[in-house]
């Protein structure tokens, strides 16, 4: 659902949005034409709201879709940290149960620290290896409004982010892997000595608001590591940015959904 509305501050406040697997909360997005540095509009977003923009999925960022502002280059929420971390694509947390986002079936001596070694394969044996996210590989789909066929194995050749784009075209999202029972249903859809893209990546990104949320929207070459915070491009992808430029700026503020859609304290 979206709204806009022009606040007394002179923010545009642009609506909610709620994710589509089991999200109960929700996040207003306002934004904020005044030219800051990251570190400002961080400062500004916490006294004001409730910090810079975190998105969850891509819901949330087509509520930003407006033509009463041009929002191009404004700063997110997310930033660099130099701590890298895995994590998976589908990045709403209530879509699994205690201990499944932390499941992973390495093969012997995986995760190597190869260069660039940031994605992960599941090889037709069953167990992960992490690769370079540029290599072609077949890869698998989820899809959350299929319970009858909720993994699709795509014979096409693409890089990680290729078939990342493909699997949020057309289904939910790359495969995540959540437990054993699922590793041998996925496993089963790879040919013999094949591989396949799931939704396991690698990256030193973090939220201001220290948010677990995974979701990423990179465009094209990014992150080209230019700079070490995030900005929106012209069609809602992101790029990194010089932390010091002065940019416009997205907050949000986080408030709670009872079963029921009513506001809850």
């Amino acid at each position: 659902m979206f709204y806009s509305l022009l606040t007394t501050n002179g923010c545009l406040f642009l609506g909610f949005s709620t994710a589509p697997v089991l999200q109960q909360s929700m996040n207003m997005y306002y934004f904020v034409s005044e030219l800051k540095t990251f570190a400002e509009a961080q400062l500004y977003c916490r006294a004001t709201y409730t910090d810079l923009a975190t998105f969850e999925n891509t819901d949330d960022l087509d509520t930003l879709q407006t033509d009463q502002v041009t929002y191009t280059g404004a700063w997110i929420g997310l930033m660099e940290t130099g701590n890298f971390y895995w994590h998976w694509a589908l990045a709403d947390r209530r879509f699994y149960k205690d201990g499944e986002i932390k499941y992973r079936n390495w093969a012997a001596f995986e995760p190597d620290d190869g260069l660039n070694q940031d994605c992960v394969i599941m090889t037709y044996k069953g167990q992960f290896q992490n690769t370079n996210c540029l290599d072609p590989f077949n890869f698998i789909c989820y899809d959350v409004n299929s319970p009858e066929q909720r993994y699709t194995y795509i014979s096409f050749l693409y890089t990680w982010r290729g078939a990342q784009r493909h699997c949020r075209l057309y289904y939910t999202d790359l495969v995540s892997v959540r437990n054993l029972d699922e590793n041998n249903q996925i496993m089963d859809l790879i040919p013999t000595l094949g591989f396949a893209y799931i939704g396991l990546f690698k990256d030193d990104f973090a939220w201001s608001d220290s948010s677990m949320s995974s979701f990423r929207n990179w465009d094209l070459l990014q992150p080209d590591f230019l700079g070490e915070c995030v900005a929106l491009t012209d069609n809602k992808f992101w790029k990194t940015e010089l932390c010091g430029k002065l940019k416009p700026f997205f907050c949000y503020r986080s408030e709670c959904l009872s079963f029921t859609n009513t506001m809850c304290a």
